[in-house]
């Protein structure tokens, strides 16, 4: 599913080049592509109060399954799109399943991989999510909006089919005092026998008072208690960084940016370039991530990501309030987006991703990842249209946002690493004492 939720983020740059076209088979206007790639985040809002209310009564498994529901009618939808209608909606319905498989995922990776294999999982998690938006990039382009929508739309039934198979979470199981299937499925996960210990550690993090607050967690639960609080205050920090620090702007609206700085490649091989650095770096952190840990990474992207968006922006200003003459220099603006997206893959993608998966405590996953969902929806949906209305509409130029992008980074890598616990090879009720602390 990882590289499903990937073909939706990736469908965006080539497919708004394809609808801006003049022989575009739905024509569209600038507002509306914004607003195109806007209602994905509105869609993804939508998503965690949903998964919040079924999630502990249909399992980790059966709401990944379930989040494949609305990709299907997405891509269905557009293989028969005629108007842009017809694409908001399927739109809306793709940000729909990308929220409610977000949410899930990382309960479910967290609650099936051992500690010392966790931060891998879920670096593995973020390579096959890369390797759609590659294949998108390198793909979208060659073909037509239904054939493309056809196509994703076949890979996401094969998954469907696919994971069927797949084990259910042991906490879960753990949680409907299913013992023996949990224990059943410990030794297939950890290819052991002898996974009693596993399974009393388990049954242990997961109490009689405990499994009562399951059944009636509510936000209260997360700013009353130290742990809980650090936890969601982490993973705020991060997707401020992520929706406004230059990532998602790159992604989303490169090839616009791009064209600006004069640049002698062409938009499809930026396109790609960028889709393979995230790869690449998300390959990379898969082999660091549980050697370096999860601190030194953040820190390392967080000044780079800085760095970066600093030279973006000081590019921008020269050329576009001093007149100066950039065009020897405009290698300086590409280079430092192709190191911000591998940075920021690297070390604040990627963590953030694997910290969801290790830092919010069992009794409170549900809704604090329901939380973090619906205002990481309002943030992307802000972000995807402010930058358009501070670039272009007030005529402010790249550089003010990229400016903007520079403080936010620089502010949210001091505070993440400032309140988020190292967690490199800890239990989960490990990293919970450190949070308290």
């Amino acid at each position: 599913m990882g590289s499903c939720i990937g073909f939706v983020v990736g469908w965006n740059s080539p497919s708004i080049v394809i609808l801006m076209e003049e022989d575009s088979p739905i024509p569209v206007t600038a507002s509306a592509v914004s607003t195109l790639v806007a209602v994905v985040a509105v869609g993804h809002m939508v998503a965690p109060p949903i998964s919040t209310i079924i999630v502990d009564k249909l399992g980790r498994k059966n709401m990944i399954l379930l989040s494949a529901l609305p990709l299907l009618i997405s891509w269905g939808l557009i293989i028969i799109a005629t108007s842009i209608w017809e694409l908001y909606v399927a739109r809306f319905l793709a940000g729909m399943a990308q929220g409610l498989y977000t949410c899930v995922c990382m309960m479910y990776i967290g609650e099936i991989s051992s500690p010392d294999t966790r931060g891998v999982a879920s670096s593995l998690i973020a390579i096959i999510y890369n390797v759609g938006i590659v294949l998108t990039f390198i793909v979208a382009p060659h073909l037509s909006l239904s054939c493309m929508a056809g196509i994703f739309l076949a890979v996401t039934v094969s998954f469907v089919v696919l994971f069927w198979f797949m084990p259910k979470s042991p906490y879960f199981l753990v949680m409907r005092n299913r013992l023996d299937e949990a224990e059943e499925v410990l030794e297939k996960l950890r290819g052991k026998v002898d996974v009693s210990e596993e399974l009393e550690s388990i049954v242990a993090s997961l109490s009689k008072d405990e499994k009562e607050m399951m059944k009636t967690g509510s936000l209260k639960d997360i700013f009353t208690s130290r742990a809980n609080f650090r936890a969601f205050l982490s993973i705020m920090l991060f997707a401020v960084a992520q929706n406004f620090g230059g990532f998602y702007t790159i992604l989303i609206y490169g090839q616009l940016i791009f064209k600006s700085t004069s640049n002698v490649m062409s938009d499809y091989v930026v396109n790609v370039t960028i889709g393979v650095t995230q790869l690449i770096s998300a390959i990379v952190t898969s082999f660091l991530v549980d050697k370096l840990g999860r601190k030194p990474l953040i820190l390392a992207a967080g000044v780079t990501v800085t760095v970066c968006n600093l030279v973006i922006s000081v590019y921008f200003y020269a050329k576009e309030y001093m007149h100066a003459d950039v065009l020897p220099y405009s290698w300086a603006p590409f280079l430092s987006s192709i190191v911000l997206i591998f940075s920021f893959n690297c070390g604040l993608i990627c963590m953030q991703i694997t910290l969801m998966s290790e830092i919010f405590a069992t009794e409170i996953k549900a809704i604090a990842t329901c939380l973090v969902g619906v205002i990481s929806g309002l943030l992307a949906t802000l972000g995807s249209k402010l930058y358009i209305w501070i670039a272009l509409s007030l005529n402010y130029g790249h550089s003010v946002p990229f400016f903007v992008y520079f403080v936010v980074v620089a502010v949210c890598t001091v505070l993440i690493y400032r309140v988020t616990p190292e967690t490199k090879g800890k239990t989960l009720a490990e990293i919970q004492r450190e949070l308290s602390k």
